[in-house]
């Protein structure tokens, strides 16, 4: 993430690296809020702004995505790997499944004449934790 920040122009500041540092060690699709909770552990003073600017920067960039979401803030995701989301409705969290999960994009081309890019995929479910939590309180 470093190299690719910094191949396009960008410095690399202590807020920076204490959000980069962040972002690449967790796989938890977290809001910007998080971010800034995690980060401003390793880097007394950041701001919340200066975290918002720096994963618009990323997204930017093309190093990190950003998941809009109507229902519940905005998450980023540093895999950029096709790949389906899975979202629990319960807690929130969103864990990523990759396995057999590529859509036929080359055949969406060849069929519609569509170019894909990009895509996003989700499944709405329980995870695992909140199925385990619902069955002990039964």
């Amino acid at each position: 993430m470093e190299k690719s920040l910094r191949a396009a122009g960008c410095r690399l500041t202590r807020q920076r690296r204490a959000i980069l540092d962040f972002l690449t060690s967790t796989d938890s699709h977290p809001s910007a809020r998080q971010v800034f909770q995690k980060a401003e552990k390793n880097c007394p003073g950041l701001s919340l702004a200066t975290v918002y600017n720096t994963l618009d920067t990323l997204v930017k960039v093309g190093i990190l995505k950003v998941l809009d979401f109507d229902s519940m803030d905005n998450r980023h995701e540093t895999n950029l790997a096709l790949h389906i989301n899975l979202i629990c409705t319960l807690c929130g969290k969103i864990q990523d499944f990759e396995e057999g999960s590529t859509l036929y994009t080359e055949r969406v081309k060849k069929q519609a004449g569509f170019e894909v890019r990009d895509y996003r995929m989700e499944y709405y479910g329980i995870c695992s934790e909140c199925r385990a939590a619902r069955r002990k309180k039964r």
